[in-house]
């Protein structure tokens, strides 16, 4: 009986720990939304014409986690969900996001026109108590020729948008609303630039 009872016992062990182990397959993978919608499809900065959107991250952004902070608890701790991740690396979400705004958005688009180059150096949800978060969203954009690294305009950029929930899915549903904003406000910026520096205008339309 022993000399059975061993391996049934040890099957048993094993399949009961297999039941508590999540898969890839279960982690929950997220992307900033239907990139089809209305709302990504429109940008009031065209003033200037954009040729091409690029966006590079800090070496921390440059995979899949998705990062978020015990601002009231641990200030310097850097953690990411176990069980949601972007469906991409962020700076490959918001340049997908931006270049049908920013670029295709465009009344007049050409094809023709200057270089938007932006840096991610945060996207995290920040938590000021267990029950409160609000996405922080850090970004420095450059504006260039085409060819060339003459740099015409430069900005950072500071968005923060409340999460609905304190989960990883009420995170996302702010990141979402955290990159339109910083369209927005890309559209202000180079509108700014096309007031005060119509050389710039003419140059990225040549």
């Amino acid at each position: 009986m022993m000399k059975w009872g061993i391996p049934i016992l040890a099957g048993m062990l094993l399949a009961a720990c297999g039941g508590n182990v999540r898969t890839a397959a279960e982690t929950a993978r997220y992307d900033l939304g239907d990139h089809t919608d209305k709302s990504t499809a429109t940008w009031s900065g065209a003033r200037i014409p954009i040729a091409t959107v690029d966006v590079q991250s800090a070496s921390w952004l440059a995979n899949q986690s998705m990062h978020f902070r015990l601002a009231y608890a641990e200030p310097l701790r850097r953690q990411s969900y176990a069980e949601s991740r972007w469906a991409a690396p962020p700076a490959e979400l918001l340049e997908r996001v931006l270049r049908r705004r920013v670029v295709f958005g465009q009344p007049d688009f050409s094809g023709s026109g200057c270089r938007l180059h932006l840096v991610l150096d945060e996207l995290e949800q920040r938590f000021d108590d267990a029950q409160a978060s609000r996405i922080v969203l850090e970004v420095r954009a450059v504006l260039t020729p085409v060819r060339g690294a003459d740099i015409l305009s430069k900005r950072a950029f500071l968005i923060q948008r409340p999460a609905a929930a304190a989960t990883a899915r009420g995170g996302v549903a702010a990141a979402r609303d955290a990159v339109q904003g910083l369209a927005d406000e890309l559209g202000v910026w180079l509108d700014e630039t096309a007031r005060e520096k119509p050389a710039i205008v003419e140059r990225c339309r040549t």
